[in-house]
C-alpha cells in the first residue's frame, strides 16, 4: 500500500539510469546502493547523470508502487544533492530465469545477461521479447529514447540492463553500449 517515509530519513546511492539517452521519463532516476535499488520520481525534471552519487532526503515522501515498480514519488528536487561522481555498481550476472525468479529483490538494479537473442528485425522501440534459453522477458525502450529507431541486433548478444516492472517484468537498457 501507499505510505509515507518516516521523518528525517535519507537514502544514498549511485544513479544507474541515463537521462541523456531518454529511456526514462525526465522526472525519474534509478538509484542503486550495493545490491538494492529504487526509482526516485521527482516533482520536476532533474539534471542528474548516470554515475552521479546522490543523497536524497526522503522523510515524509510517498513510497508507493506504480504498475508494480517501487518508487519514492513526487520528491522535491531540493531534497537531492550530489556530492560528485560515484562508482557504478558491477552488474549482477544472471539469466532471464533468475531475473524473473528474483524480480522483487532485484528490481531497480543492474543485471548482465549473456546469450540473449532478439526477435528478427525491427527496432528497439517498444516492447521486445528477448530470450536467453532459460526464459523470456520484455526489453522495453521508450519511443523518445535516442536509440529507439535503431535496428535490434541479430545473433546472440550480452545485455546489461536495469530490472524493472510495468505490470510484468521488463528490462531497460541505458544506451546502445549496453548491448554487446
Amino acid at each position: 500500500t501507499t505510505t509515507n517515509v518516516p521523518a528525517n530519513k535519507q537514502i544514498r546511492g549511485v544513479i544507474i539510469s541515463d537521462r541523456v539517452n531518454n529511456n526514462w521519463t525526465t522526472r525519474n532516476i534509478v538509484l542503486q546502493d550495493g545490491a538494492s535499488g529504487i526509482v526516485v520520481r521527482f516533482s520536476a525534471d532533474h539534471t542528474f547523470n548516470v554515475g552521479d552519487s546522490l543523497v536524497v532526503n526522503v522523510g515524509g515522501v510517498e513510497l508507493s508502487e506504480f504498475n508494480g515498480l517501487l518508487q519514492l514519488n513526487n520528491v522535491p528536487l531540493t531534497n537531492a544533492t550530489s556530492p560528485g561522481a560515484g562508482t557504478l555498481p558491477t552488474p549482477r550476472t544472471a539469466t532471464i530465469a533468475q531475473v524473473l525468479a528474483n524480480l522483487e529483490a532485484w528490481e531497480s538494479t543492474l543485471v548482465r545477461i549473456s546469450n540473449v537473442t532478439f526477435p528478427q528485425g525491427g527496432t528497439y522501440s517498444g516492447s521486445k521479447d528477448i530470450t536467453d534459453g532459460t526464459g523470456t522477458t520484455v526489453l522495453f525502450t521508450r519511443t523518445a529514447a535516442s536509440f529507439a529507431g535503431t535496428t535490434v541486433p541479430g545473433g546472440t548478444v550480452t545485455v546489461t540492463a536495469v530490472v524493472s516492472q510495468f505490470t510484468t517484468a521488463q528490462l531497460n537498457i541505458r544506451t546502445l553500449s549496453d548491448v554487446n
